[in-house]
């Protein structure tokens, strides 16, 4: 180390040779930054949305059980369903459901009357609607005009309040209203149910005792468990962030590109190792300086890259621009995500793209440097 200085002298060099090429240098900067941006965005929403999805599925029932004839779906008679779910050893609280879609103010709306249906955590601290009265979700209430909400053939509701924005990924489209006001707008006799909500004493048997649970019940049935409804979402997440990917090739190879080109040596270059290695410098050196100059642009390129992923996938507003985009400009409430797992993520992504670009450095460097100092300035004209 030079005395009087804080930092090796290597480091020094290369920040001034970072600085010489200023250029150069900023435009690598960019592409490095762009090029983590898109990948991270994509791959840090997909795991954002499925792990989102399964802390929800894990509040919600281990088994849904519905009723099926010639037609498609039929209501369930409620208190037979409970009865011949009982008899099953392992199955607890079996639970009737009233939920469906409704016509609303601008397409369709989901209307909930139990709360089986979205999980305690989402409806804690909020007042159950009463006769007449309802409670809806972020989007219904952005369609509404005053506090009348219009639903089926003329069925009116008084809105007495909003679900919170960060519920809004189960409750976006939610209109929670009492049981005979949703049997009112689903068509349900007094008695019938949507669904069959069931919780096991072990979750590992949602497989195993399906066969037994379906035979108990009087007539046919689909029972859907809560392997098959996470592998759903998950796939879902996959196949969003997988599109955002694809959609990025395009823009990702270029940026490639323009890194390649920065990193391959030019005569002048060459010229400048020559001189270096004239005046007493080794291989080892000149790679190293290299090396130094591409941590020194690199490394502040890659890490603020995967902040603004980061701050584009969990902070609003921009949670909201990036799910718009994500999802092909299909509307996905905007809501703050689990982040669980990001980190991971974010150092999966910071090798995939620091190694690669390091090893084309260190490779470059070692074929451009290794010749003696006479062939390297032989490649400047004016030197």
């Amino acid at each position: 180390m030079m005395p009087g200085t804080l930092y090796p002298p290597m480091v020094v060099w290369a920040a001034r040779d970072v600085q010489r090429h200023a250029g150069r240098s900023t435009l690598l900067f960019l592409c490095l930054f762009c090029l983590v941006f898109l990948i991270a965005t994509a791959l840090l929403f997909s795991q954002a949305l499925d792990a989102t999805w399964a802390h929800l599925l894990d509040q919600g029932p281990d088994l849904v059980v519905r009723r099926i004839d010639d037609g498609g779906w039929a209501p369930i008679p409620a208190d037979d369903a409970v009865a011949s779910a009982k008899r099953i050893p392992g199955v607890l609280n079996p639970t009737p459901r009233l939920w469906g879609a409704v016509t609303g103010p601008d397409g369709p709306v989901t209307v909930v009357a139990t709360t089986a249906v979205v999980p305690d955590s989402v409806l804690k601290g909020m007042t159950p609607p009463s006769a007449g009265q309802a409670v809806v979700g972020q989007g219904v209430a952005r369609i509404m005009s005053g506090s009348r909400l219009n639903l089926g053939s003329r069925h009116t509701l008084t809105v007495i309040d909003v679900f919170p924005v960060d519920t809004s990924l189960a409750t976006h489209d939610l209109v929670w209203t009492t049981p005979a006001d949703a049997r009112h707008l689903l068509g349900l006799a007094p008695g019938q149910a949507s669904d069959l909500a069931v919780h096991l004493f072990r979750r590992e048997e949602e497989q195993a005792i399906q066969a037994d649970l379906a035979a108990a019940f009087p007539w046919p049935v689909h029972i859907t468990d809560r392997t098959a409804s996470a592998l759903r979402h998950r796939t879902r997440a996959a196949r969003s962030g997988g599109i955002a990917v694809v959609a990025s090739i395009p823009a990702l190879l270029a940026l490639l590109l323009i890194i390649t080109g920065t990193g391959l040596d030019n005569a002048g270059q060459r010229a400048h190792w020559g001189l270096l290695k004239a005046l007493g410098w080794t291989t080892a050196d000149i790679v190293r300086l290299q090396v130094c100059r591409a941590m020194i642009v690199g490394t502040p390129a890659v890490i603020m890259g995967l902040a603004s992923a980061y701050a584009a996938v969990f902070y609003p507003p921009a949670a909201g621009l990036t799910a718009f985009w994500i999802t092909g400009a299909q509307h996905l409430a905007a809501l703050p995500l689990v982040s669980s797992g990001a980190a991971i993520i974010m150092l999966e992504i910071a090798a995939l793209v620091v190694l690669p670009f390091l090893a084309a450095v260190f490779l470059t460097s070692v074929r451009a440097a290794a010749g003696t100092p006479w062939t390297a300035l032989q490649a400047d004209p004016w030197s």
